[in-house]
């Protein structure tokens, strides 16, 4: 078996949503961690928005800690995905795969070179 056979492929429709998902995730995370900032100077904002404010553990464990895992998260998968970007060609294929395309190539053109005469 190959290694690509073995990966696991999401359905497009999960990986969408779970994309959509991230994105709202992050955009709910980072709006009420400016909110937080804001509001410790105003000493403003609703009963939870004042609790994180004068709570910095909680605000770090339940908004900032999320944003950086996230972001790892995002810095891996892009990373595996550079990686594994590869084109398909010779440095892909096999020795034994080389030789039976250099074979199937030459009677090709063998072929062609026939027919033309």
């Amino acid at each position: 078996m190959d290694k690509s056979e073995k990966k696991l492929k999401l359905p497009s429709w999960l990986n969408l949503t779970l994309i959509i998902g991230e994105i709202a995730l992050t955009v709910f995370l980072v709006t009420v961690s400016i909110i937080v900032m804001v509001s410790i100077n105003q000493g403003s904002g609703n009963e939870f928005i004042k609790w994180l404010a004068f709570h910095p553990l909680w605000f770090f464990i339940l908004i900032v800690f999320p944003l950086i895992v996230l972001f790892l998260v995002n810095v891996f998968l892009l990373i595996k995905a550079v990686t594994e970007s590869k084109e398909p060609g010779a440095s892909t294929m096999t020795q034994e795969q080389l030789l039976e395309e250099a074979k199937r190539q030459a009677r090709e053109e063998v072929m062609k070179e026939l027919e033309n005469k």
